[in-house]
């Protein structure tokens, strides 16, 4: 016996929805966006909520075999055989600055005792 699944599809935004039950019924069923497509069981707490909102959702019966499984996508890169890291690795050397260096002051300098003349 195969279970009867429920294919819905979010048909309208939610945009404008005149009660804020609607948003929490969509995001209960957990619909994150427009044209998003989820698979349900067949069960009347799930009917329940569908005719709630049944003005924002397409729904179709369909059997558990019909699910299309998750699309497997390519890693991105390719390995080519050889050493991993074989490139030599650029070392950015510091630059010496060629600015002349000020003498250094002394920091304490010698006071003159110089008298006034009255």
């Amino acid at each position: 016996m195969e279970k009867t699944i429920l294919k819905l599809t979010q048909i309208k935004s939610l945009i404008g929805s005149q009660r804020a039950k609607h948003r929490v019924v969509m995001e209960s069923l957990g619909f994150k966006r427009n044209q998003q497509t989820l698979y349900k069981n067949d069960t009347p707490q799930i009917r329940g909520m569908i005719q709630k909102v049944r003005h924002l959702v397409l729904c179709e019966k369909i059997d558990e075999k019909a699910i299309p499984g998750p699309v497997l996508k390519s890693p991105g890169f390719t390995i080519v055989s050889g050493k991993a890291g074989g490139a030599k690795k650029k070392v950015k050397k510091k630059a010496k600055s060629k600015a002349k260096k000020s003498p250094k002051t002394k920091s304490k300098a010698k006071k003159s005792t110089v008298k006034k003349a009255e």
